[in-house]
């Protein structure tokens, strides 16, 4: 899915966030001689994490500055080093990072800890943070478990290049566009000059297509759901889009960055556009809200949250609830948030300071962020994967013009019934 939202810059905000305030257990320590506090004993938590981030040494001495007790042990998920493999070893990890949509492994093998118990216990209102997300968290648990807790949230905009807008002498996209308007645009921008083509509108993959729809990929009955009418919406949007002569799909937003793509509707890149201006290269872009489908006004992306889980094998549960309840809290979520990350907190005053840290954003539509709900998140199934994977063949198809939307969806659909079937059988 994703959804691969930009887990570098995410944990390094996280890290610095951690340095901001003092150790909330540290009221409770025990005394020493003289009345003075003993410092507390050692600690080391392994956080267990989707890929690697390039300055993870600087993160841990960050954390490590802050709570000197504790240190973190970054740990990557590869080879001989997946969650049955850490399992059967007897060393899984203390502390899980990850999006949303990918818990079905860790809750298979049962090694997430409900932290329901420790935030009553600790006094975390998590009444607090953002319903949506929080709803789609608890969406994994059969008896209201929470089985991990949200950070940052991501979003979704329509970024758009000015100066080809200036250049083409076409009107600037505005907030609250139709999937309709925004291909009407997108067919003006999109021509060849001076032997340079330029893409109108890039909107991503079939995920993201489907993603403002709420719908499953998995029926209740576990059959694959793509005969749903709102996949052929999906897949009929994009051909639309991509019909365009000249408007071939992209990588995320790769060409956009290379100033050759007019729109590109996808999820927060802010990160991505401050590092150009640091270095000199600002690409002169602006953003609106994501293009949207009348069978869902008014939504964005589906919600994705990045979250902290804690491993129910973990010895040292309390300390990693306190590095997680502190990250959650009202300062360290500003900081969040004035580093262009959705805070998870759901605080009206946290909104304002948006981006306040980053050049890149002075001057830009930043409410456009704030305008659009995130669609609420479907059930989702251990079996989405070969489902999504599916879809992603019946896009190609209908933009190949190999077979037309339903066509290729009803043979989709059953290629995908037979794969589940087959992963059931023991």
């Amino acid at each position: 899915m994703k959804r691969c939202w930009p887990l570098p810059p995410a944990l390094v905000l996280l890290a610095l966030c951690v340095s901001c305030s003092p150790s909330p257990g540290a009221a409770n320590q025990p005394e020493g001689k003289g009345g003075e506090d003993a410092p507390p004993s050692p600690v080391t938590l392994t956080l267990y994490m989707q890929s690697a981030f390039p300055i993870q040494n600087q993160i841990m001495d960050i954390i490590h500055n802050k709570y000197p007790h504790i240190t973190i042990k970054p740990l990557l998920r590869e080879k001989g080093q997946m969650p049955e493999d850490l399992l059967a070893a007897g060393t899984f990890p203390d502390i899980i990072y990850a999006s949303t949509p990918w818990y079905t492994d860790y809750l298979d093998l049962k090694v997430l800890l409900d932290l329901n118990e420790l935030a009553k216990l600790k006094g975390l209102d998590v009444g607090k943070l953002d319903p949506l997300a929080i709803d789609a968290i608890k969406m994994w648990g059969e008896k209201g478990e929470l089985y991990a807790l949200p950070i940052y949230r991501n979003f979704a905009v329509t970024y758009y290049n000015k100066d080809l807008f200036d250049k083409f002498g076409v009107p600037y996209p505005k907030d609250g566009m139709t999937w309709k308007q925004a291909i009407d645009i997108a067919k003006t921008m999109t021509r060849k000059e001076d032997n340079v083509e330029y893409k109108g509108l890039d909107a991503s993959e079939s995920y993201s297509a489907v993603s403002a729809l709420s719908t499953p990929f998995v029926r209740p009955d576990g059959k694959a759901n793509l005969l749903h009418e709102r996949f052929a919406l999906a897949l009929q949007n994009l051909k639309e889009i991509y019909g365009i002569p000249g408007n071939r799909p992209g990588i995320n937003v790769s060409e956009f960055y290379k100033g050759t793509v007019a729109m590109s509707v996808f999820w927060n890149v802010i990160a991505s556009f401050e590092e150009m201006s640091k270095k000199g290269t600002p690409l002169n872009w602006d953003m609106v809200t994501t293009p949207t489908y009348d069978a869902a006004p008014g939504k964005s992306f589906q919600v994705d949250s990045h979250n902290l889980s804690i491993s129910a094998h973990s010895k040292h549960k309390e300390e990693a609830f306190q590095v997680i309840a502190y990250l959650l809290s009202k300062e360290v979520q500003a900081d969040i948030s004035k580093n262009g990350y959705l805070p998870s907190l759901a605080d009206p005053d946290l909104e304002k300071v948006f981006g306040a840290n980053l050049q890149s954003l002075k001057g830009k539509n930043v409410s456009a962020i704030f305008k659009q709900q995130s669609a609420p998140l479907y059930k989702i199934t251990r079996y989405d994967s070969i489902v999504m994977g599916e879809l992603g063949k019946a896009m190609n198809e209908v933009l190949d013009n190999q077979k037309d939307v339903n066509s290729a969806l009803r043979e989709a659909n059953e290629r995908a019934d037979k794969a589940i079937e087959q992963v059931r059988k023991p």
